[in-house]
């Protein structure tokens, strides 16, 4: 809402327009008038003043107590006087000064002593001599008709600039169908100042000093004993990988001397150190006693197992599919494979190639139990197939001499072999006949490396082998056979 300005008294100074930045001083007759500045009134709390922009309505920051709708008088008057001046100027071809530089402009020039206030009058054309410059008018009067917008004359664009190509970057990801950019790479590098990582790859690589794991020597952190430390090297030697599947004989043709038990001790430790990847095959000609000696879930046997022979052969067959026909031993982490359990089966050579043959694929470490007649088929395949041969016996004359039989044979059978024999006595309570023990220990020690198993009550008991129960002693002699074959493998 718009207040009516109040009349003047007589006698007081006319206010000019353009003069509302200026306070006039009040004067005597016939005195001149002479304007003095003034410092600007704050402007209210809450009211953002900005340049009036053509076409675009002002904004008003309302404090409290207003709404916004309606500017007061004051800014109306100078918002019309402002837009003039800015018609004006685009009129004129030069751009329009905001309001705010031009009352600012207007002050300074106030400060200054001498330059003329804007009651002075600025010096005319004709007395400069200059030739005024012709302004174009667009009628009677310097501004247009509220109700008529004046022209506007369009800014001129700026000229056309050369665009640059952008650099590109030899690192820079390719666009799609592009070549990318080959790398920048520096190829005189001196062979001698290459760094390579294989020294630090060593050193990290070392492995930790050993330390005792029992006794009094681990409970001052110090470093094991000589007989820990040799068995560390066993389990070294154990876990040691190869380049294809193994087989290890266990033969003699007197029975009763523990082929099946060592079969099942030596599967039983390769399969505890190497965690698995070991099969016991109970290669008898018929009805062998492994599954007798073992956790049997079923009693499936090689018969089925060469049933299915034509499937677990193919390229899509895996490791469950001949799983399912054998019994996991959990004692041991192995597996075992039963004999025929019906007379007139016996399986032939070439049954045993594909029995072999098959368990290779899926199997590391083969231990196969045989019989007690050196003449049927899978027995010789067994003696063909070969890697290492174990011999265990008893120290008993009985016991003795088919074993050095057996070797005699050998020599016609699979000479190469009798490099790779072990001879392991396997003796119950009071089995062992001394004299008989001297005299073979001599004989079979001169050619072949001989050991012997401690007696073991569990294994006496003629039950189901557990690993876990046997003695200590016993565990560990087991674990020095079985390092023993590892070792004359080469």
């Amino acid at each position: 809402m718009t207040t009516p300005a109040s009349p003047q008294s007589p006698g007081s100074p006319q206010q000019l327009p353009g003069d509302e930045g200026y306070q006039p001083v009040r004067r005597d007759e016939g005195e001149p008038l002479v304007p003095r500045p003034v410092v600007a009134a704050p402007q209210p709390v809450g009211i953002t003043m900005q340049p009036p922009r053509r076409g675009i309505p002002m904004q008003f920051d309302d404090g409290p107590g207003r709404t916004g709708d309606e500017p007061d008088a004051e800014d109306e008057d100078t918002r019309d006087e402002d837009a003039r001046g800015e018609h004006a100027a685009e009129d004129a071809g030069r751009p329009a000064e905001p309001a705010a530089e031009h009352h600012a402009r207007d002050t300074s020039d106030a400060d200054d002593p001498d330059q003329p206030g804007p009651a002075a009058s600025a010096p005319s054309p004709d007395d400069t001599g200059e030739r005024p410059e012709q302004q174009p008018t667009t009628g009677e009067h310097d501004a247009p008709a509220p109700d008529q917008p004046a022209a506007t004359t369009p800014p001129a664009s700026p000229p056309p600039t050369a665009e640059r190509a952008p650099a590109v970057s030899p690192y820079a990801r390719p666009a799609d169908g592009a070549e990318p950019a080959e790398r920048p790479r520096r190829t005189d590098i001196d062979p001698g100042n290459r760094i390579t990582a294989g020294e630090l790859v060593d050193k990290l690589s070392e492995p930790p000093a050993p330390k005792a794991s029992r006794g009094w020597r681990a409970m001052f952190n110090l470093g094991p004993s000589a007989k820990e430390r040799a068995e560390m090297d066993d389990l070294t030697t154990l876990r040691r990988s190869f380049e294809r599947p193994i087989t290890i004989m266990v033969a003699n043709p007197k029975g009763g001397v523990g082929k099946t038990p060592l079969s099942l001790l030596l599967a039983a430790t390769f399969g505890t150190a190497r965690g698995g990847g070991v099969v016991a095959w109970d290669n008898n000609e018929l009805r062998g006693t492994m599954p007798d000696r073992s956790v049997s879930e079923h009693r499936l046997n090689v018969r089925d197992l060469l049933a299915g022979s034509q499937r677990l052969r193919a390229s899509e067959s895996g490791f469950t599919d001949v799983a399912k026909l054998l019994n996991h031993q959990t004692s041991g982490n192995f597996h075992t494979l039963g004999s025929t359990q019906a007379s007139g089966q016996a399986i032939s050579r070439g049954e045993f190639e594909t029995v072999h043959e098959i368990l290779g694929r899926f199997f590391e470490l083969i231990v196969v139990d045989t019989g007690n007649n050196e003449a049927a088929p899978n027995w010789l395949a067994a003696a063909d197939t070969a890697d290492c041969l174990v011999v265990p016996t008893k120290w008993r004359k009985d016991s003795l001499i088919p074993a050095a039989r057996m070797l005699e044979s050998m020599q016609d059978i699979n000479p190469e072999l009798l490099d790779r024999t072990l001879v392991v006595a396997t003796n119950a309570p009071a089995e062992a006949q001394k004299e008989s023990r001297k005299a073979a220990a001599q004989w079979f020690g001169s050619r072949h490396q001989v050991l012997e198993i401690p007696t073991d009550p569990h294994i006496a008991e003629g039950d189901v082998l557990d690993y876990e129960k046997l003695q200590p002693e016993t565990r560990r002699a087991v674990q020095v056979v079985a390092a023993a074959i590892i070792k004359l493998l080469g």
